[in-house]
């Protein structure tokens, strides 16, 4: 496996995110008109795949960081879910196999947008058409390019505050974002500083990620590509119209003969 990018910040992934649950009820609307198994690419901690799994579905979840993954164990652990409820798996999103077929296959949050070109992104679409079961169902969201700005092209944004929290053991920890515009690549970088005080100590942690921004046609293109039928695209997981909300959520289905 190549070089786990998320190490250094997977443990402070929770804390970050794992009160968002805007997204978990839209993906289990989705789950109940399909055959379990499920497969979320980018399962990072769970904060998605535990939910469904309590929900009664079979859940398996694929990512390439051992971190993420060792803590989504950890979260696993601390449920009360049957053995097999939740499968975990090391794997790249672009070139998978898992010798199975899926009711459903989704990816969440901005998960999608860390592959940077069209490339990799029409080979996670056909890896995910090999494994839906006929008229299985893609979920695919991300952030919609409207949602950010764009003019400010090769200055970076100020570090901004953008919260400050009380982890587990008590110690602050404080989260500090800014980002950079590349419209020719349709490319924005963030850059992610959290400082942690433990025992009066500062402990500094850094994550650059860099997100690819996609419109509407260049999505349902590669769907249609990979062999896919956009049915429904939303502005949020709410059913918003797109145009209404901040992201783009796409629902394409496989052929129902395969």
């Amino acid at each position: 496996m190549p070089e786990d990018l998320y190490a250094p910040v997977a443990g402070l992934y929770d804390l970050s995110y794992g009160d968002y649950t805007e997204d978990i009820d839209f993906y289990e609307s989705l789950a109940q008109a399909v055959d379990s198994p499920l497969l979320e690419l980018g399962v990072g901690t769970g904060r998605v795949a535990l939910p469904l799994a309590q929900a009664g579905h079979a859940v398996v979840g694929l990512d390439a960081s051992a971190s993420m993954l060792a803590i989504a164990r950890e979260n696993l652990s601390a449920t009360k879910l049957r053995k097999g409820s939740l499968d975990l798996v090391a794997g790249n999103m672009t070139n998978f196999d898992l010798g199975r077929r899926f009711g459903m296959v989704f990816v969440a949050a901005d998960t999608f947008q860390h592959l940077l070109t069209t490339h990799a992104q029409l080979a996670c679409i056909e890896c995910v058409a090999r494994h839906l079961e006929p008229n299985g169902i893609f979920a695919l969201s991300i952030r919609s390019p409207a949602s950010v700005a764009w003019d400010d092209a090769g200055l970076p944004s100020p570090l901004l505050l953008d919260w400050t929290r009380t982890d587990a053991n008590g110690d602050l920890v404080m989260k500090f974002v800014a980002g950079e515009a590349d419209p020719a690549r349709m490319v924005r970088k963030q850059t992610y500083i959290y400082d942690r005080v433990h025992d009066g100590v500062l402990q500094r942690n850094v994550f650059i990620a860099e997100l690819r921004y996609s419109t509407q046609a260049e999505i349902e293109l590669l769907l249609q590509q990979a062999g896919l039928h956009v049915t429904h695209v939303y502005g949020d997981y709410d059913l918003t119209p797109v145009g209404l909300g901040d992201n783009l959520i796409f629902v394409a289905r496989a052929e129902e003969s395969r």
